[in-house]
């Protein structure tokens, strides 16, 4: 698949924004703990962290090289933040029991599975430690896929993975979490002009498809409209 091009995804009104903020929120940091944002990305979910992490850590992972070297770039040079190259399918790249919080903002989509995610999340975790993290969930961009194959019908897509409710909440379980709390929550997103549609598609949801192609399925979404739904994962080890 191409390289993540960082500084344009930087560049969009991106709606991840919000989604980190949710999550940000849901874990109640306090200002000397130490957080891991896995699947980091370019670092703006982190950056908002780092206003109340103020004598905290912060570690950011991500498995793209371009991605971390634009959050290196935004926030790399602040002793506060660590900055790690690894794959969220295996263990992270930190010490067991060492993570005070974990989050997680639009990234877990992009796993082909989460049998090993969660388990890796309850390793690093110190006892207490707490989790929160969003991504595509189950009939994320349905309407925006069925429309693709409707226009391209020999296309094919990533190996994302929009997971439910019940298969999300039984894998937590097992990896040894409670209080866990999962949620699909519909989050439609307009886009302010059909450039920017165009943009959009062709630095996240279709980063391998040719630029006429992409222009073609944006004329068609009339509306400028991608259909998304999250999944909203709250959870603690015990």
């Amino acid at each position: 698949m191409t390289e993540w091009d960082g500084p344009a995804y930087d560049a969009l009104p991106l709606p991840h924004q919000q989604w980190g903020k949710r999550t940000i929120a849901a874990l109640n940091l306090q200002p000397s703990e130490t957080l891991l944002d896995a699947g980091c990305g370019t670092g703006r979910d982190a950056q908002v962290a780092l206003e109340t992490l103020t004598s905290g850590e912060l570690i950011c992972v991500d498995q793209s090289r371009t991605m971390l070297d634009q959050c290196r770039a935004a926030i790399g040079a602040d002793p506060r933040v660590t900055i790690a190259q690894g794959d969220l399918d295996s263990p992270l790249p930190v010490a067991q029991n060492s993570i005070d919080a974990i989050m997680s903002v639009a990234a877990l989509h992009w796993l082909s599975d989460h049998k090993n995610v969660w388990v890796n999340f309850f390793t690093a975790l110190k006892p207490g430690g707490r989790l929160a993290t969003d991504a595509g969930g189950f009939g994320n961009l349905e309407r925006t896929l069925n429309l693709a194959l409707k226009l391209f019908p020999e296309t094919s897509f990533p190996s994302w993975y929009y997971a439910n409710v019940e298969d999300t909440t039984s894998l937590l379980i097992q990896a040894g979490f409670t209080n866990c709390e999962v949620e699909l929550r519909p989050h439609p997103t307009v886009l302010p002009s059909y450039e920017t549609l165009v943009t959009y598609l062709q630095t996240l949801v279709f980063r391998d498809w040719p630029l006429t192609q992409i222009e073609t399925l944006a004329k068609a979404m009339t509306d400028s409209t991608l259909d998304y739904v999250r999944l909203e994962v709250r959870a603690t080890k015990p």
